[in-house]
């Protein structure tokens, strides 16, 4: 009998034997390879000029003779050590003044020589790729007409995963051209795909998947089938190289920004699934009707890349043509973003895109709209506030009326005024209040004739909403979401911060007693929840409360965000108004300047005149900017660690060394969502964000976040583990996985069907994530399967188990080890470590008011103890018990002593314990983690900083553990 292939390599040859049968793509055998340095086939290169290009050949052949094919590499050479592969597949190459084209693109028109040659590419692969004398291998690069385009790393969630095939990129002699020259690196397993366009670092791989989940388009296939299907597609690969890859050149080093190399930037997959359904439906809506009339709504989270997915969409929709025909199927694109300045943001990005230089028109001053409808500028750039003056001499010029045009509405970036008529009307008011421009008053009238007018819209106008918080409004305008790319993606694949896990409120913030409060004694007076209430019935502007405040969130700032992303970390205060911001801006830089701090803050407003002094208040006179600075840019510099906002940036701001905000103004529902994610942007070394709210309001945004991101799992209770059927039962009672799926898996198993056995896997691993959120919960799942398996090998021994328990051992095994991703960037460890910062926080979003005082309620159900509570013991008892197990000097025993009388006298904690008396599992569990917190909180206040740093008492079952369960049982009936 053949001895078995490994999993992987069974899983390498599915796709090898794919790629030839349903790509009908060719092997390259090495020998072909004749260049070894750059690793190119050159045959296959020669014959695709022959091929396509005989005339340019022959001009060439004619003055160089038999040397003409030496004098084409030996350009290609030279040009490859100056400019990628990829840019001279797009611009061709010029050899003696005579220019080449490597590759034809998918022609827009039916003309048939282009047709031809596009159909002259010739795409093939070889497995296992040797590119060195040691005989060092990738398992697949493709190859475009002879030249390398994509390097694969496949493994089999069996024995690796994708994080080790990135690794292996990573760990790579990358002065090799295999890492050099390709477009694209994908790293993969059965399950998920990694992408990068430059495979040297660990860093630069990210998430390509379809979803949370990838699951096959076909039966019998693996959960990836998309990339072998579709992203390894010759349309797809054609497609990128000639029109979504985008080449940013390099930076000089210029002030505070530092030096930028050049790089590659590629589409991640929701982007270019995106632009090609718009782009496809577009197509076929107009081959059925006859025009372009139609709505499309695109759902993308925050932190999605929705700018660039902008840019990308524009571009595509101005080169689409007519079927079969050349002429152009949009005659105008128009790009509205939120800000009556325009977004840099859209600015950067869109001059990313090179070959639009001269056909996009940026609409600053207030000439330049009409000059680019009068030019027509087949792509324009305006706000949103020009959206109804737009339409309107569109549809008052009949040659302009006549045209077809397309709407791009970067809606998701829009002001906090909330409706979607809001987001898109035109903002005349008139008004003494130098804050009402900021406030939601427009007549329902104005609101509804624009959206009377998108509803109504002519068939010849095509409208693009981009959105990442949806409102009942938004659906009604433009029907459900055409593409989806949720928070809890975003998330999950690493793009965004979870900042939904970091909210602290400002009623939290002083049960804690941070080491903040300038009269502690007077702090200590007060009622619980006193100051909190207060904070919400007491003017924003009043001049004591935000000197408090102001110190408030410079300690704040100093201990807890400052040392964030080494040392680099900045925060944004976000006031109430205009003239409470400025009281902010004029408070904390006096602070500062008392303090010697070695840094600064900004003050970002749109200008205005002070009520009181009748003054007028200009942002770029108070911040000092240079003639046509930038407010944002200034704040990129290391100087600047704090900005005040008033009715600015709180939306749309793109600041990834962000990871701090204060909020002095409430906010809700979507604008909640929208505000606190200016904090979710990604950098290196950026693992946790603060975000503390003063407006006692951190429930509801927590209930926002939650509104708007996929799902609330639940997470079951830890049960017995003592014996193989106690486990058995108990993995079973855990909701995660069934009987019939150990069958189903260790059927598919015995029978050899691979693809069939990962795909269960596949769905299994989401059930498991979905059953357990965290990732502890999850470790200790994925450990109770292995006790499991250990138990019954053990004690098959002396007993005779059910071949129910024998199948599910199998399965145990099998399954286990798949179900947690480790590796070395894997998304679980990252959300271990932030759930393990910001963990305190989060428990206060489950607080209601009692006639005994705040009572901290358990979130959800769940079973409750059993039996009768423990016995309480006394603090002397805990302080005997504490120096029998760990050496403790008598300074030591005596802070002990105070602080655990201190919180055995907190009334909250007294209310807390005796609302969940019955519920032992959480008193002993959440609760005493959270009890533990406060006890920290105190000992931060006391100075105590050795202890908090001392293992013995911070780790599991150390002292302020003990403490901790003292304090809660001294509430117990003795």
């Amino acid at each position: 009998m053949a001895k078995r292939k490994a999993p992987e390599l069974n899983f390498q040859q599915h796709i090898a034997d794919f790629l030839v049968r349903e790509h009908m793509y060719g092997v390259l055998e090495q020998t072909e390879i004749t260049d070894t340095d750059h690793c190119i086939a050159e045959d296959h290169l020669w014959a695709f000029l022959k091929a396509t290009q005989a005339d340019t050949l022959k001009k060439l052949t004619d003055d160089y003779g038999t040397d003409a094919r030496e004098e084409v590499f030996r350009a290609l050479r030279k040009e490859l050590e100056y400019t990628p592969l990829w840019v001279i597949f797009r611009d061709g190459l010029k050899v003696r003044g005579l220019e080449f084209r490597l590759f034809y693109p998918k022609p827009r028109s039916s003309e048939s020589a282009a047709v031809k040659k596009h159909g002259e590419n010739r795409i093939t692969f070889r497995h296992h790729f040797y590119f060195d004398e040691m005989n060092q291998e990738v398992d697949f690069v493709l190859f475009l007409n002879g030249l390398p385009i994509v390097v694969l790393e496949v493994k089999h969630e069996k024995n690796q995963n994708v994080h080790d095939a990135v690794a292996q990129f990573a760990g790579r002699n990358h002065a090799r051209k295999i890492f050099q020259h390709p477009f694209l690196y994908l790293a993969a397993d059965t399950g998920d795909v990694m992408a990068a366009t430059d495979p040297r670092r660990v860093e630069n791989f990210r998430w390509h998947n379809t979803g949370l989940t990838n699951i096959p388009l076909s039966e019998k296939e693996y959960p990836v089938e998309f990339l072998y299907r579709k992203v390894l597609s010759k349309d797809e690969l054609l497609e990128a190289l000639s029109f979504f890859l985008i080449r940013v050149p390099k930076r000089d080093a210029e002030g505070d920004k530092p030096e930028r190399p050049a790089f590659t930037i590629l589409p991640r997959y929701h982007q270019s699934r995106m632009v090609r359904k718009v782009a496809d439906d577009a197509l076929s809506h107009f081959a059925a009707s006859g025009d372009i009339g139609r709505k499309y709504l695109i759902h993308h989270s925050a932190g999605s890349g929705k700018t660039l997915s902008i840019c990308w969409l524009a571009d595509r929709l101005h080169s689409l043509f007519k079927p079969g025909t050349s002429d152009k199927l949009v005659d105008f694109v128009f790009i509205l973003t939120d800000r009556k300045s325009l977004d840099t943001n859209i600015r950067e990005d869109i001059e990313k895109f090179a070959h639009l230089k001269d056909i996009v028109g940026i609409a600053v001053r207030s000439d330049d709209l009409p000059r680019f409808l009068k030019e027509r500028k087949p792509i324009i750039v305006t706000t949103q506030q020009k959206f109804a003056w737009v339409l309107e001499q569109i549809e008052k010029n009949p040659g302009l009326k006549s045209l077809r045009v397309a709407f791009l509405i970067d809606e998701a970036h829009r002001s906090q005024e909330g409706q979607m008529g809001v987001a898109i009307r035109v903002p005349f008011r008139k008004s003494e209040d130098p804050d009402a421009e900021d406030a939601a008053e427009d007549t329902a009238d104005e609101e509804e004739k624009i959206a009377k007018i998108i509803r109504e819209h002519d068939l010849n106008q095509l409208f693009v909403a981009f959105t990442a918080t949806p409102a009942p409004a938004t659906l009604t305008l433009f029907g459900a979401p055409f593409d989806v790319y949720t928070e809890a993606e975003a998330i999950a694949e690493g793009y965004i911060v979870d900042v939904a896990a970091s909210i602290i409120s400002y009623k939290t913030l002083y049960n804690l007693h941070c080491p903040i409060v300038p009269k502690p004694d007077e702090e200590r007076s007060y009622p619980k929840g006193v100051v909190s209430k207060a904070l919400q019935n007491v003017a924003f502007q009043d001049d004591e409360l935000i000197q408090y405040k102001a110190e408030v969130m410079l300690r704040i700032f100093e201990k807890d965000v400052k040392p964030l992303i080494d040392g680099r970390a900045k925060a944004m205060i976000v006031a109430t108004s205009r003239v409470a911001g400025l009281r902010y801006f004029d408070i904390v830089k006096e602070k500062l300047k008392e303090r010697g701090a070695d840094y600064k803050v900004l003050y970002a407003f749109s200008d205005f005149v002070h009520p009181e002094t009748n003054k007028a208040i200009s942002e770029h006179t108070l911040n000092e900017l240079k003639d046509g600075e930038l407010i944002e840019n200034r704040f990129e510099g290391d100087d600047y660690r704090l900005m005040i906002v008033a009715n600015k940036f709180q939306t749309g701001f793109d600041q990834p060394l962000l990871a701090g905000m204060f909020l002095d103004k409430p906010v809700v529902d979507r604008n909640a969502v929208q505000t606190v994610s200016r904090l979710n942007r990604c950098h290196e070394g950026k693992k946790v964000v603060v975000v503390v709210d003063f407006t006692n309001n951190a429930a509801s945004i927590l209930k926002a976040f939650t509104k708007y991101r996929k799902g609330t799992p639940f997470v079951p209770e830890e049960p017995d583990q003592e014996l193989c059927t106690r486990l058995y039962s108990a993995i079973l009672s855990a909701g995660v996985f069934t009987q019939k799926d150990a069958h189903d898996l260790v059927g598919f198993v015995a029978a050899e069907k691979d693809a069939q056995a990962q795909l269960l896997v596949n769905a299994l691993r989401v059930r498991f994530q979905a059953k357990l959120t965290s990732s502890e919960d999850r470790k200790n799942f994925v450990y109770m399967l292995a006790r499991f398996s250990k138990s019954f090998h053990f004690l098959t021994c002396f007993f005779i188990f059910s071949d129910e328990l024998k199948e599910f051992v199998a399965f145990a095994e099998y399954v286990g080890p798949q179900l947690i991703k480790q590796g070395s960037v894997s998304e679980l460890m990252k959300q271990l470590r932030q759930t393990e910062v910001v963990k305190a926080a989060v428990q206060y979003q489950g607080e209601v008011r009692s006639s005994g005082g705040v009572v901290k309620l358990r979130p959800g159900g769940g079973k409750k103890g059993v039996g009768p509570p423990p016995k309480k013991i006394s603090v002397q008892e805990m302080i005997g018990e504490i120096r029998r197990k760990f050496n403790i000097s008598d300074e030591e025993a005596l802070y002990i002593r105070k602080v655990t009388e201190l919180k055995a006298s907190d009334p909250v904690i007294r209310s807390t314990v005796q609302a969940h008396i019955d519920d032992l599992i959480y008193l002993q569990g959440a609760y005493r983690g959270q009890v533990n917190g406060e006890i920290q909180v105190v000992y931060n206040d006391w100075a105590r900083y050795e202890e908090l740093a001392d293992p013995k008492y911070t780790d599991t079952g150390g002292i302020f553990d003990i403490m901790a369960v003292t304090v809660i049982q001294t509430h117990f009936s003795a």
